[in-house]
């Protein structure tokens, strides 16, 4: 079920000069193509759009820039932007203020705090918020959203509108699509999501690229990196894949933070594995980034949250705090009980969207995100 008034949130991104956009740190393809989308369309309407990442776009994003036209900035912390203050902030695809990391401040300075997101688990952090735990991606929702701000309208589209800026936002929404569907193999795909896909092709042309790029080209170093990764792999339960990777691993291959994508995915489709952990070093000493991926019988979502992370029942992130190895062997012993406490709390019962076990039925469980990417 949608949270908010589409028209209230177009309204105020219309009647706004300036609009700062920002998706959640290490930005998916759904939280970046989004973004791209809903700055191609505002820059086209007039408005004084800023895109700020909290990092670079992975390798396998790296055309989002070149098919959005909009510039992909990063924030260094101590950029001039920080001296701005916009009319309005859209979190995109954040469940959390924490989601933000350091462009938090930036974003609360803002007249108007918005949010754009389909993360079941999350907190209610903005002035006004579009949220809609069924939509399969965030991409989803912006299409919605522009669609009644004029977008794919035919002959009631604004003259602003250009052919060549329909053709950026649907690349965009396209790639969201593509990104937080698994080629639109996950179980959070939709009817809905399969006719927004429909009627973005129609403007975007090709897109066969985007699944080439993200799904199927392997650089080097992650070849390499993944003998390392096959040969530290370990089963603390029989249905439990662990794989804890340092730096110095990382680094041997010749690898960094875009080849390490998609392994916790490579876990969890061991056969006979519910749940998948991937475990690496933050950007931040002492601290820890943790991917689960998970079969429906282990809440991914619910696990994550109780380490202040969160995201989808099948697939979501937290970070653990540990100074020492022995901390963190005591961490990921806490992670792992509370893996242990989803299954025992589903009781082979599917667990919905939203962390509570529940008979299955028609809702958001059924569109959880399994086997998404988030991070």
């Amino acid at each position: 079920m949608i949270n908010g008034d589409f028209d209230k949130f177009a309204g105020i991104l219309l009647n706004a000069g300036s609009v700062l956009l920002l998706p959640h740190i290490y930005a998916d393809g759904d939280a970046l193509g989004s973004c791209g989308a809903l700055a191609a369309f505002l820059k086209a309407a007039g408005k004084s759009v800023t895109l700020l990442a909290g990092e670079p776009p992975e390798n396998k994003l790296d055309f989002l820039p070149e098919i959005s036209g909009v510039d992909f900035a990063c924030f260094k912390g101590n950029t001039s932007v920080e001296k701005e203050k916009f009319d309005a902030a859209v979190a995109v695809d954040c469940a959390s203020p924490e989601r933000l990391g350091g462009r938090l401040k930036l974003f609360e300075k803002a007249t108007v705090k918005m949010r754009i997101d389909h993360h079941a688990s999350g907190t209610d952090f903005c002035t006004e918020t579009l949220l809609d735990p069924e939509w399969a991606a965030t991409a989803e929702g912006i299409y919605l959203l522009l669609n009644r701000m004029g977008f794919d309208r035919g002959a009631e589209r604004p003259d602003w509108l250009t052919d060549e800026v329909e053709k950026a936002v649907s690349r965009c929404i396209y790639t969201g699509l593509l990104t937080d569907t698994g080629c639109f193999a996950y179980s959070n795909v939709t009817s809905q999501t399969h006719y927004i896909a429909s009627r973005v092709r129609a403007f975007s042309g090709d897109m066969s690229f985007v699944s080439h790029r993200v799904y199927e080209v392997k650089t080097r170093a992650f070849t390499r990196l993944m003998k390392t990764v096959y040969s530290k792999i370990c089963f603390p339960d029989p249905d439990v894949c662990l794989l804890v990777l340092t730096n110095d691993e990382i680094r041997e291959a010749g690898a960094d933070e875009s080849d390490t994508s998609g392994i916790a995915n490579v876990l969890r489709d061991i056969e006979g594995v519910t749940a998948g952990i991937f475990v690496k070093p933050d950007n931040v000493p002492g601290r820890y980034r943790v991917s689960i991926r998970s079969e429906l019988s282990v809440d991914a979502g619910k696990v994550a949250s109780l380490f202040g992370g969160g995201g989808h029942a099948c697939a979501a992130g937290c970070v653990l705090a540990a100074k020492t190895p022995a901390d963190l062997e005591s961490e990921i012993g806490r992670l792992l009980e509370a893996v242990r406490e989803s299954k025992s709390c589903s009781g082979g019962r599917d667990v919905d969207a939203s962390g509570g076990c529940e008979d299955k039925k028609d809702g958001p469980e059924e569109n959880c995100g399994c086997r998404g990417n988030d991070r």
